[in-house]
């Protein structure tokens, strides 16, 4: 019902145990078995209402309760009904393969026809993937070129042509008489016919080959470098960590690596970590390493150069075991955790131990949809109470927005996410050495999401395909997800008290949002990526993070950097940026002016250049990053804007002055930095950045360095979230994500002539009746109360990836 009237008495509206008895009796002759069962079911909530002490019915006089009305019951007598299965709700349609949108990533039929047209050229002499090795020229990798901005919005906004869809495709060139990574925009799909090479002004051309991030070809052969040199170290091994690199069995070391892959531009010098093979194997290193020198173009010239050996260091594998052999080294003798930890599960481990909670296995509260889905997906383009959105999953930078419209207005053409470094400090060369760009790791790469778990059991799940060092498509099955969610707070609320014991009205309406999920794991790395959208006009990008802190039960100190790119289209693409700083002013106090009065006060400060607005926090300066269209007012003549807020700040102590490696990461100089947006500077970093930190392909500080004018231009913010991170014993097995929401929002600043969410029919409004002997509800017509039966879909999961042929 609409409009209801809620007593203030609730013994006055609800049913009694003695009628509910009678009633039940009648009721048990006259009707099948099935409908008895209800009629029983519906006891139970009375009687468990009554001992709470509160009528089953809630004191609704007219409305639904929890148990159907008189006549409801004779209805449903008569007709034999259940409650129904709650609906399906809006459309959910696929990605069409013969009629992709602009934005929908690569398809299984693009992919093969992009792969087997670059096979065909003979001037390119590539070798299919699974048939090469370091020295040929093959595909390391493919996805959507998205067409440039202007192509897009002729054809988004001026009923222009479809753009022409295209793909970009990564060659590693071993074969080459000067080894390079190449890249070519290949088009028009599904039916390529030539292909262009790739090479944006705004970053280094040509890709040095060390730039080039380790595929399994390169990984195979180090692998076999590592079990020759170290076969001799055996019984080194044995002896001191009761594990081994040889023995293929339960008690076997692996050998993960890290980054950067050297100390200078050029060298690829690679330090490799032995930890034992258990779960959660990042936090059982047994404190031996070694590095391996790979920057030979002949594979029989790699060799391990240097060896890191309980806190000893050695020059060669060689030095190490006959210094162990003749006793001049410190020796040590690792226990085995394997078998320790609470109830006999390893500290390690995932699995149940300690206090039960609770005591009694009980199921948690669950979401459910009482009238279906609100939102509906066609492809990858989303719709929900007013917003409207496309999103892309490249093998690249991650999770991607463009065209992001509330209420049919644009407000962003792309929100992005760039790049997540994280920057270890130590005293071994591992630890020295592990500062990781995960862009170079794959950073859109996203395993099987579990329902009910990593997203609620009525979200929409969506399959990626990636094609990345493999020799075609691989279907990465529910990748990505999206769902609706109350966020456990009232988006607006207010009890207005008359001031004399009642109130005026009560006004309020829960934060229902849509949230789109994206979780990228990268060895013992989970980054859950949110874009969420509210009601009221606001955007949110969240970035919650949890990984396995690095043990020998100790967590090194370390610290995360996040990179967004938002571009932001106010009311069109010519907008300006002024930051709104609250500052104190030292006036005479009008009412006495004998006296000084001291307050804060605004002040407007537009910001003209590309350096204007590189920012670097101060917390005794605070203000507001304003994003505004100089042509367009609203009703009460404020200019229309959105601003940024930024609830992830951190500053970073490293600086690309003081550490040469941080010239790859130059976007954590800045919390906000403002640039004039151009084609030629897609990103804020490269996936080639991680393995040439110090001359990077992508240098970020070059987009600020060139000055351009930012009035009345399309305006780019690369948003900088960030942490600190001191691991604890609550750190183990894993770091969980309370506490480690990084985030930051899109808020309109008198954009709105008022807040959009007045529109919704999900609000409360209450006032009182009778003397406050009750209450009137206005649902605005929504319905109260659950009118179906939730269908809990069976737990199914698969964790694998596969072929997309």
């Amino acid at each position: 019902m609409a409009d209801s009237t809620v007593g203030k008495d609730s013994a006055s509206s609800s049913t009694s145990p003695g009628q509910a008895e009678t009633r039940a009796a009648s009721f048990w002759s006259n009707v099948q078995f099935l409908q008895a069962l209800a009629v029983v079911q519906c006891l139970v909530w009375v009687a468990f209402a009554i001992a709470l002490g509160v009528s089953a019915r809630g004191g609704v006089e007219t409305g639904n309760s929890l148990c159907n009305t008189d006549a409801d019951q004779n209805k449903d007598s008569q007709e034999g009904t259940v409650p129904k299965p709650c609906p399906d709700g809006m459309v959910s349609e696929p990605v069409s393969e013969d009629d992709p949108a602009v934005y929908d990533d690569l398809t299984q039929r693009e992919h093969l026809a992009v792969r087997d047209y670059m096979l065909a050229q003979s001037t390119l002499g590539l070798v299919p993937w699974e048939d090469a090795t370091l020295h040929d020229s093959y595909i390391y990798a493919m996805e959507l070129h998205v067409p440039s901005k202007a192509e897009a919005l002729r054809f988004l906004d001026n009923s222009g042509s479809r753009p022409e869809r295209q793909a970009l495709v990564i060659v590693y060139g071993g074969s080459r008489l000067a080894p390079a990574v190449e890249e070519y925009v290949v088009g028009p799909l599904p039916n390529p016919t030539r292909h262009t090479t790739y090479t944006p002004p705004g970053r280094k051309n040509p890709i040095p080959w060390t730039s080039r991030a380790p595929d399994l070809k390169e990984y195979m052969v180090l692998r076999e470098t590592v079990e020759t040199a170290l076969s001799v170290v055996h019984n080194i091994f044995s002896e001191s960590y009761g594990y081994t690199l040889h023995n293929w069995s339960t008690r076997c070391l692996l050998t993960p690596d890290t980054t950067p892959r050297g100390y200078s531009s050029g060298e690829r010098k690679t330090w490799f970590r032995a930890v034992r093979n258990l779960p959660g194997g990042f936090l059982h290193h047994v404190g031996f390493m070694f590095q391996i020198n790979h920057e030979s173009r002949d594979p029989s010239q790699w060799k391990i150069d240097r060896v890191f050996y309980n806190e000893q260091y050695f020059d060669s594998v060689d030095e190490f075991v006959r210094r162990y052999n003749d006793g001049t080294l410190q020796k040590t003798r690792l226990p085995d955790y394997a078998d320790e930890g609470t109830d006999g599960v390893l500290f390690s481990s995932f699995l149940r131990r300690g206090p039960g909670q609770p005591q009694i296995p009980l199921r948690a509260p669950e979401l459910f949809e009482p009238d279906g889905k609100r939102y509906k997906t066609r492809g990858r383009h989303v719709e929900y109470m007013g917003w409207s959105f496309y999103w892309r999953l490249g093998i690249t930078q991650g999770l991607r927005l463009y065209d992001v419209k509330v209420n049919g207005q644009r407000i962003v053409y792309e929100l992005s996410s760039m790049e997540a470094a994280a920057i270890y400090s130590g005293h071994d060369p591992k630890m020295l050495r592990s500062f990781f760009t995960d862009s170079g790791w794959s950073q859109g790469r996203s395993y099987e999401l579990v329902r009910g778990v990593d997203c609620p059991n009525t979200a929409i799940f969506f399959d990626a395909l990636h094609h990345r060092d493999t020799a075609g498509p691989r279907r990465f099955k529910n990748a990505v997800c999206v769902f609706e969610l109350n966020s456990r707070i009232p988006l607006r609320r207010h009890f207005d008290s008359d001031y004399a014991g009642g109130y005026e009205f009560y006004g309020g309406m829960v934060d229902h949002a849509l949230i789109l999920r994206h979780i990228f794991t990268i060895g013992n790395y989970d980054y859950i990526y949110d874009y969420i959208f509210h009601q009221n006009g606001v955007l949110e990008a969240e970035a919650p993070y949890g990984y396995p802190a690095w043990a020998n039960q100790v967590g090194n100190l370390h610290q995360h950097g996040f990179s967004f790119k938002v571009d932001i289209d106010v009311l069109g693409t010519e907008n300006r940026f002024e930051t709104v700083d609250i500052v104190l002013e030292n006036i005479t106090n009008p009412e006495r002016p004998d006296l000084r009065h001291i307050q804060t006060h605004l002040q407007r400060s537009l910001k003209t250049t590309e350096k204007e607005a590189a920012i670097q926090y101060r917390f005794d300066q605070p203000k507001y990053y304003n994003f505004y269209n100089n042509l367009k007012k609203n009703r009460f003549g404020v200019h229309r804007g959105y601003r940024l807020q930024v609830n992830g700040i951190a500053k970073s102590l490293l600086r690309r002055n003081d550490s040469p490696a941080m010239r790859g990461v130059g976007w954590m100089d800045y919390q906000l930095a403002v640039t004039h947006r151009k084609e030629s500077e897609p990103s804020s970093s490269s996936i080639y950045n991680q393995n040439d930190l110090y001359d990077p392909v992508v240098d970020f500080q070059a987009y600020i360095n060139d000055n351009e004018s930012i009035v009345d231009r399309d305006l780019v913010a690369w948003v900088t979230l960030g942490a600190h991170h001191i691991p604890d014993t609550s750190d183990y097995p894993t770091t969980t994500t309370t506490g480690n929401h990084l985030k930051f929002f899109l808020r309109p600043f008198n954009y709105f002539d008022e807040d959009p969410s007045m529109g919704s029919s999900n609000a409360v409004y209450v006032t009182p009746k009778d003397n406050f002997n009750s209450a009137n509800v206005n649902r605005f017509g929504t319905e109260e109360g659950p009118s179906c039966v939730p269908i809990e879909p069976s737990f199914q999961y698969d964790g694998t990836w596969f072929d997309g042929e």
